[in-house]
């Protein structure tokens, strides 16, 4: 589909991990891991592991694994660091682009009749589009949330 990086957010990185689906990448998480499993994901699924412990980092280097060792704390700088060691350039949301925040799945667009009954009224009524999740089926739009997240990518885009 596209030659995007597909990363794999350690332990401690979940909310880097929702950003980064949000920003449309393919990013395994897990809240529970042991670094074995971490590591083989990595290097069998090649996907850029992004951590902040040294130690992954540095036996990574020794296996040929690609890996980001953050040295931020700050979500934005974390996010900034990613898109420089990967050679990113600018960071945007596209709804028709994102991943599912919950479950990495692909967001598709659906029509509101076939979701009415699972939608609060109140964004049924001021809402016009929305999309499910293909395999959870969380159901999305643009809300505050949306917003929110612009004012951090605007933030991440000055700093790139």
């Amino acid at each position: 589909m596209s030659s995007k990086p597909k990363f794999l957010a350690d332990a401690m990185l979940g909310n880097i991990a929702r950003k980064l689906r949000l920003l449309g990448f393919d990013c395994k998480y897990f809240a529970t891991i042991d670094d074995d499993q971490l590591l083989s994901i990595a290097k069998i699924e090649n996907r850029i592991l992004v951590t902040r412990d040294r130690n992954i980092t540095n036996i990574c280097k020794k296996q040929n694994i690609h890996a980001i060792d953050l040295s931020n704390m700050n979500e934005i700088s974390q996010i900034v660091e990613i898109y420089k060691k990967t050679n990113l350039n600018r960071c945007k949301i596209d709804m028709n682009d994102i991943r599912c925040t919950i479950c990495n799945g692909i967001i598709q667009s659906i029509e509101k009749e076939k979701i009415i009954d699972h939608i609060p009224d109140k964004v049924a009524q001021n809402m016009q589009q929305f999309w499910i999740c293909s395999s959870c089926n969380h159901i999305y739009w643009e809300g505050t949330h949306i917003r929110n997240l612009q004012k951090f990518i605007d933030e991440v885009n000055e700093r790139l």
